[in-house]
């Protein structure tokens, strides 16, 4: 077993009561995943396997640990399209969000819908890795249900402890409360490797035997035959 040890931004002396850990991704399950459909029906009644029997997106959903809005955050849109956002008191030492000036990132192209503003999430924590493995840092997987977008990125958690200001970009429809614990950077350790691409048509047997041995079973070939349970606790 790896270990990932979460570090408390020391801010004063020491770490605010009342500020959520960084907690495991399951936590973090969707309503709307938890609603969707294992199963429907399509054409005379035939049952074709729904959401809910896709095991890989649901690995997407889980893998890793999730930094988590430290407090309330308020969003107010005003007329002339410009928004003020502000955040419950947690201390004069800690803002959850900075904005950056226009020239930082000029050139990121924005997600469709968002706002042109260069926004960043200043966690409270910082995370240390195992030797020989980066962690990567994106918006939660799958959550396009959340009213902003967060930057990808790989950080040599081994060498460097620290979580860095993490970019993102708000919805340009989007008005109210990021609720304190909201998941807002989905973490994910990776092992570093030297990787080579190899294109292959001499192993395509084995591709076609991967799918046969998956669709030989009604249901759950990949989950009950192929699927690998990954740990994070």
């Amino acid at each position: 077993m790896k270990f990932i040890h979460f570090i408390p931004d020391i801010t004063g002396g020491t770490h605010l009561d009342g500020i959520p850990n960084p907690d495991v991704a399951r936590k973090f399950i969707p309503s709307w995943y938890k609603k969707s459909e294992m199963f429907y029906e399509e054409g005379l009644g035939e049952e074709v396997p729904g959401l809910k029997t896709c095991v890989p997106f649901l690995d997407g959903l889980i893998a890793g640990y999730m930094l988590v809005a430290p407090c309330n955050i308020y969003v107010k849109k005003h007329e002339d399209g410009s928004v003020d956002i502000d955040w419950d008191d947690i201390s004069d030492l800690i803002n959850p969000i900075h904005e950056r000036s226009n020239s930082s990132g000029h050139l990121i192209p924005r997600p469709a819908g968002h706002l042109n503003n260069h926004l960043v999430w200043t966690p409270t924590w910082g995370w240390k890795a195992p030797r020989g493995y980066s962690v990567l840092v994106t918006h939660p997987l799958n959550r396009f249900d959340l009213p902003f977008t967060t930057m990808s990125a790989i950080i040599d958690s081994d060498k460097f402890y620290g979580s860095g200001n993490i970019p993102f970009f708000l919805k340009a429809d989007f008005e109210g409360t990021i609720e304190k614990g909201t998941p807002v950077a989905q973490l994910i350790p990776i092992k570093r490797k030297s990787w080579k691409a190899v294109y292959d048509p001499a192993i395509i047997s084995l591709m076609q035997e991967s799918g046969a041995e998956v669709r030989k079973y009604p249901r759950g070939g990949y989950r009950d035959h192929i699927h690998i349970k990954k740990e994070y606790n």
